[in-house]
């Protein structure tokens, strides 16, 4: 049984990571969900993570307001896929009482890692002004850390932003390279596998035939972010905890361009045997979608 903390900012995709990790409890334990300035403000991330574990049933999951900035850029990076709301505008609940920690984020972050060391896996699927905050609060959490799976980057391949850069890594570079330089295991899930990852129809209608509620909320929510996005980003990391089968990649040394200018949030990376992170790098689309089916008919 793994432990996982979820760092996200949702964000469509993100909603799927959270629905396939709570639907994957044989295997996976959600110590709780921190929330990070993403795809929209954190104080709609935070709603966002709140409504996601409510419509699955898991008021019990802690829900941790996290930072509502990059550490050092510009906080006006926003992706407009998600719509209005960020999970599509279909209108999800807001559920009527959800339980208040009284912690933040990167508190969670630090108290969940000392509580089980060498345990926790940090799934990181959003922008990681959060664990990077972590890491520079206390600079031994990477060597403390089970792990680090984070979507992000675009290793060998081109960006989303622009001809280098991916969304996660230009929102909060900074953030990126601090994550990349803490010593911890690391596992990149960028856009050298998400852009492998299709919304077909299949999947849609897959989604709607499982019959319960959350697998129509999650064909949805992806038949409006299909519009601008075709690719199923963020639930990669948790199908990899699942089955770490469907991916391959290879060790590289991967850094972040923080410097302004057009390289601003390009991932620079080279294959070494020795380098500090494992770039997921192909995919078995047929299984991975064959997963999420299965896992999601599992939910309410």
């Amino acid at each position: 049984m793994q432990k996982i903390i979820i760092d996200c900012g949702p964000g469509i995709d993100d909603a799927l990571a959270i629905f396939l990790a709570l639907a994957s409890c044989e295997d996976i334990e959600v110590l709780g969900l921190t929330c990070v300035k993403g795809n929209v403000p954190v104080e709609k991330t935070y709603l966002n993570a709140q409504r996601i574990c409510a419509a699955a049933g898991r008021l019990d999951i802690p829900v941790l307001r996290g930072i509502p900035r990059p550490i050092l850029a510009q906080a006006d990076l926003m992706a407009t896929v998600h719509g209005k709301d960020g999970l599509g505008d279909i209108g999800l609940s807001v559920p009527g009482h959800f339980p208040e920690t009284g912690t933040t984020a990167v508190d969670f972050i630090l108290e969940q890692v000392e509580k089980h060391p060498g345990d926790v896996v940090l799934c990181a699927i959003g922008p990681m002004t959060n664990v990077a905050v972590a890491l520079l609060f206390d600079p031994l959490l990477g060597q403390k850390l089970h792990s680090v799976a984070f979507m992000g980057g675009a290793a060998y391949c081109a960006g989303n932003m622009n001809d280098h850069a991916e969304f996660n890594f230009m929102v909060d570079p900074h953030a990126a390279e601090i994550v990349l330089q803490s010593g911890a295991r690391l596992v990149m899930f960028g856009l050298d596998v998400t852009h492998q990852t299709r919304i077909e129809d299949s999947l849609l209608s897959g989604l709607r035939q499982n019959g319960n509620a959350c697998s129509d909320l999650a064909a949805r929510m992806l038949s409006a972010y299909a519009l601008g996005d075709r690719h199923l980003h963020d639930p990669c990391v948790i199908a990899w905890l699942i089955d770490p089968t469907l991916f391959s990649g290879v060790q590289s040394e991967v850094r972040v361009v923080t410097e302004a200018g057009p390289d601003f949030g390009r991932s620079l990376a080279r294959p070494d045997p020795q380098g500090n992170c494992r770039v997921i790098t192909g995919v078995d689309q047929d299984r991975l979608v064959s997963l999420l089916l299965s896992r999601l008919a599992e939910l309410p």
